[in-house]
This record gives C-alpha cells, sequence and structure tokens, in this order.
C-alpha cells in the first residue's frame, strides 16, 4: 500500500523520467545509423525493383553478400557521364570487378544456382537469359591491382574491356548504385586513368644480365632519395590528370634494370604539350616534396620544369606535336636543340618501387629512338650520346627574357642577382629586374633593357652553333 501510495506521489517524475529514456533510446538509435551511412545507404537500395535480367543476377549475388564494382568503361559512361537510366542500357554484356579474396566462396554459392557459369582463376562469366555478367577478379599487386587477361573461350562477339590485356587498376573509392552494385566515386577520372592501364613488365632476364655481368645492382642510398620525389611527381600530374611517361634514363632503369640506373642523378618524364596549364606550376611551387627550382623555355616551345628534392632532381619535358611526330626541347646557354620522339598516341602502365607508372607502350622502340638500336642494351657511365637530339635555333632577345626562371623552395619567383645573371650572362642587354611573365612573352610590345657597353654576347655563339648544325648534317 506504501509502495502505491509513493508510486502516485511521484507520477510526473516517473513519466518524465520514462520519457527521458524513449529519448535516449531514440538518440542511440540515431547515432549509430550516421555512423554507418553504408547501413542506412544499403536499407534504402533494398527498396528499389527491377525486372531486367542484370538486376537478377546482381541482386542474387548482393544478397549472397558480395560487393561488386562496375568497372565497365561503356556502362560507366551510359550511367554517369550520359546520365542514362540503367534500365534502358542496351547492352547484353556488363563488366564488373570483384576481389579474389571472395572467388572460392563465390564459385561454392554459384553451384546449385541455374545460371550458366565460366569460371578461370582470373575471370567469371555468368550468364542468363541472354544476358552475363563478367566479373574480373582483382589480383592484389603491390599497391595497387591487377586483373590478367582472359583465357576462356568467348563468343566472337564479345569485346572484353578488361580480360583483352594485362590491366592495372588503382585503390578507388566508391559507393553504393540503386541497382545494388558498387561504382567509382570518380568516374570521370577512373574513366581518365583506364586510357593508360595497359601493364607491361620490365625485362627481368636483362635486369639480372645487368646484374650478374655488368654488376649494377640497385644502389640503395639511391632508391631511398629518389622513390618518394619520383611517386610524388606520379601523383600530382594524375590527380591533374596530365598524361606523362617515364622519358630517357628514368625509362632505360625501368626496362633495363627493373629500377633505376644505378650511377644515374636524375629522372625525366615527358608530357604532352597540348595539355599544360598553370595547375601543373601551381602545384610544384614550394612543394614540400619535389619543389619547382628552375622553368626553361616557353609554354609553346621547349618548355622544361627542374623539381629539386635535397638530394634527386627531376626534369619534366613538354614534347610538342609536330606531323607524323613530337619533339622537345633541350638547353643550353642561350642555343635550342630539339629531341625527336615518337607520336607516343597511347600510354600504358607498370611497376617501379611497388607503385603504378606511365609508360609508352613500345619501351624498346622509344629506347631505340633515343639512344640508337639495341645500344642501350649495354651500360655507359659517360660518352652516351641521344641519336634523336639536333640543333635548331638561338632564343631571340626578347623570348630569352621569359625563358628562364628560378624559384625558392618556397614557391617565390627569385629576383636575386642569381636570377638575373642567369639571364644577362647570355644577353647583351643590361637587366636589372625579372620580368613578371612567366615563361609566356606579353602580348603588348616588349621594350628591351639598354645595351651593355661590352657585349658579351654576339654572333660567335650563332657561328659556332651553325658550324656543329653544318657537321651534323
Amino acid at each position: 500500500m506504501g509502495l502505491i501510495r509513493l508510486l502516485y506521489h511521484n507520477k510526473s517524475m516517473i513519466i518524465v523520467s520514462f520519457l527521458i529514456y524513449i529519448l535516449f533510446l531514440l538518440i542511440i538509435q540515431t547515432i549509430k545509423q550516421s555512423n554507418d551511412p553504408n547501413q542506412t545507404q544499403q536499407s534504402s537500395q533494398y527498396k528499389y525493383r527491377s525486372k531486367s535480367t542484370f538486376y537478377f543476377i546482381i541482386n542474387y549475388l548482393f544478397q549472397s553478400k558480395f560487393n561488386l564494382i562496375l568497372i565497365d568503361p561503356h556502362v560507366l559512361r551510359h550511367l554517369f557521364i550520359h546520365h542514362i537510366s540503367f534500365d534502358q542500357l542496351e547492352k547484353p554484356f556488363i563488366t564488373f570487378a570483384i576481389h579474389d579474396e571472395s572467388v572460392e566462396r563465390l564459385i561454392e554459392s554459384l553451384q546449385d544456382v541455374k545460371f550458366s557459369i565460366k569460371i578461370s582463376t582470373d575471370h567469371i562469366f555468368i550468364e542468363y537469359e541472354n544476358k552475363t555478367v563478367h566479373l574480373a577478379i582483382l589480383h592484389k599487386y603491390n599497391s595497387y591491382y591487377l586483373i590478367h587477361k582472359n583465357t576462356l573461350l568467348l563468343s566472337n562477339d564479345i569485346h572484353l574491356s578488361y580480360g583483352d590485356k594485362l590491366r592495372a587498376v588503382e585503390h578507388m573509392e566508391s559507393e553504393l548504385h540503386e541497382y545494388l552494385f558498387y561504382y567509382p566515386r570518380n568516374v570521370s577520372h577512373f574513366l581518365w586513368l583506364y586510357k593508360t592501364c595497359e601493364f607491361l613488365y620490365c625485362n627481368r632476364e636483362l635486369a639480372d644480365k645487368m646484374e650478374n655481368e655488368f654488376h649494377l645492382r640497385q644502389n640503395i642510398t639511391q632508391l631511398q632519395i629518389s622513390i618518394t620525389p619520383m611517386k610524388n611527381v606520379a601523383y600530382a600530374l594524375d590527380k591533374l590528370e596530365k598524361h606523362y611517361w617515364l622519358a630517357g634514363g628514368a625509362l632505360l632503369g625501368w626496362y633495363r634494370h627493373c629500377g633505376l640506373i644505378p650511377f644515374t642523378e636524375d629522372a625525366d618524364f615527358g608530357l604532352y604539350a597540348e595539355e599544360y596549364d598553370e595547375s601543373i606550376r601551381n602545384y610544384f611551387l614550394g612543394n614540400p616534396v619535389t619543389y619547382l627550382y628552375s622553368a626553361l623555355g616557353l609554354v609553346n616551345d621547349s618548355l622544361e620544369f627542374r623539381l629539386y628534392t635535397d638530394h634527386w632532381t627531376l626534369d619534366l619535358f613538354w614534347t610538342y606535336r609536330e606531323e607524323d611526330h613530337r619533339w622537345c626541347g633541350y638547353l643550353a646557354q642561350r642555343a635550342k636543340y630539339r629531341r625527336t620522339l615518337p607520336l607516343l598516341e597511347e600510354l600504358c602502365s607498370c611497376d617501379l618501387f611497388g607503385h603504378r607508372f606511365t609508360i609508352p607502350c613500345s619501351p624498346t622502340d622509344y629506347l631505340d629512338d633515343e639512344y640508337g638500336r639495341d645500344k642501350w642494351k649495354t651500360p655507359l657511365r659517360k660518352d652516351y650520346v641521344w641519336t634523336n637530339i639536333n640543333y635548331h635555333s638561338v632564343w631571340n632577345d626578347i623570348s630569352w627574357m621569359y625563358a628562364v626562371r628560378f624559384y625558392t623552395s618556397k614557391g617565390k619567383l627569385r629576383t636575386d642577382k642569381f636570377a638575373i645573371d642567369s639571364i644577362s650572362e647570355h644577353f647583351n642587354y643590361s637587366l636589372t629586374s625579372i620580368p613578371s611573365f612567366l615563361n609566356v612573352i606579353p602580348n603588348e610590345p616588349v621594350i628591351l633593357p639598354p645595351l651593355k657597353t661590352n657585349l658579351v654576347y654576339h654572333s660567335l655563339l650563332l657561328e659556332k652553333m651553325s658550324h656543329k648544325k653544318q657537321r651534323n648534317e
């Protein structure tokens, strides 16, 4: 009787306490859901239904807890570039990726279903009612994945986007589609990377020969100071979607040594001049890993960026398309040289230091053009020459004022005596300051500084270069 009286007198407090308890439970549930967005997202996806055959296959795999990642370039463009519904997709064949650790369980789950199935260690094809879901298996390889070439017999009307060649796939962030598969969060960037994902191996036999016959082994100290800067350049150019390739000695080191040339002191990268914009300069200005030390040439003529670390140099050479070839510039004093290169309409991927880099798809042809046919197979510490380089001309006075720029490690344009002297040393004019334009001649008329009293740069160099050109011809 006393308990009832006590409850009666405190009923307001009890009701308030109960409501607080209910509110507390609701808050806890809300926090759990907010911390698990995938669960919330997946719950909403279950509400989606489709009568398509593709959905039937995909839904079965999703319910069996297999995560499919859409990597089919055609379908990705269809859905996310052209924004067309999946149900409007008129394609009998779709490619997804699946991680290799899921394959064994997947094969077991497919034993008792009515799908027609073809299985290899690298690819699985699931066919149902004239529709085929292709599962390309992602094999972990260093810091990325490889999808191997398909060896299963397929219909002649099937053209694989993955499985046609050995291809590399980078790690990617993904999102869940209403059709119960995952897709790259940045579809346009994934499609951009696809163009260069064909994967090539270095020449392991030649690398072993370098070690065993020439005693050229990888220099551990060199690797310690070069790997991070080279990775940083590759990462930056991929992020900015600027095509590049390992060039010169960097390409030779990858192919011939499966690493770096042990006695090299720099690394070269080639780029397409038509893709240049100031985002590249801005990225490397004051970069804490590899900072822009100097910019040589003009944007439309022989542009080169020289990047520095404390111990390593990296050169970015822009190549200019001209009829059936490309060329890149090389600056020596005030003379212009040009190196002739193939068109390089296709680029591929390779592994260097456990990371993916981009290279010419015909590396031996590229090296033959650079060093002479098969001459690069014999290592030379010095006295090697480019066979594809020729003298072109001399920078005129106006161009020369804008063709050389230096920067501090903090990303500031150098206007000190060193920067001024680097230009005026080969200049007949009394330069006292650095013009503001960066590797571009301004549109308005340019007024040259006063002539020096004693000309330090005259026709002697022109005459010297002319004689050299005649000898080369």
